[in-house]
């Protein structure tokens, strides 16, 4: 992902409780394993961009799980940039 995108900012997720803590440590754990992130969207099918106020800019999310012992972190890293490989043609035209 750090060579297709650009993150631009990071969210630190966090529980509230007892449940929501074993929830997230799930998913954290999970994503450690595997090494992988989760994209992370809005709408019905979580296809759509994060916005996160009204007229905000739009953001696509990438959630990334560690876990230490009984502690978790799971940080969502935003980025609103699409690093793009510029062709031969495109280098000659500059």
């Amino acid at each position: 992902m750090i060579r297709r995108f650009a993150f631009v900012r990071k969210l630190q997720l966090r529980h509230v409780n007892g449940l929501t803590f074993d929830f997230l440590y799930e998913i954290a754990e999970t994503l450690q394993k595997e090494g992988k992130l989760m994209y992370v969207g809005a709408g019905k099918k979580a296809q759509q961009p994060l916005i996160f106020q009204t007229n905000g800019t739009p953001f696509r999310g990438f959630l990334e799980g560690r876990v230490d012992g009984d502690g978790y972190r799971l940080v969502l890293h935003l980025s609103n940039l699409e690093i793009k490989r510029v062709t031969e043609d495109e280098a000659e035209e500059s």
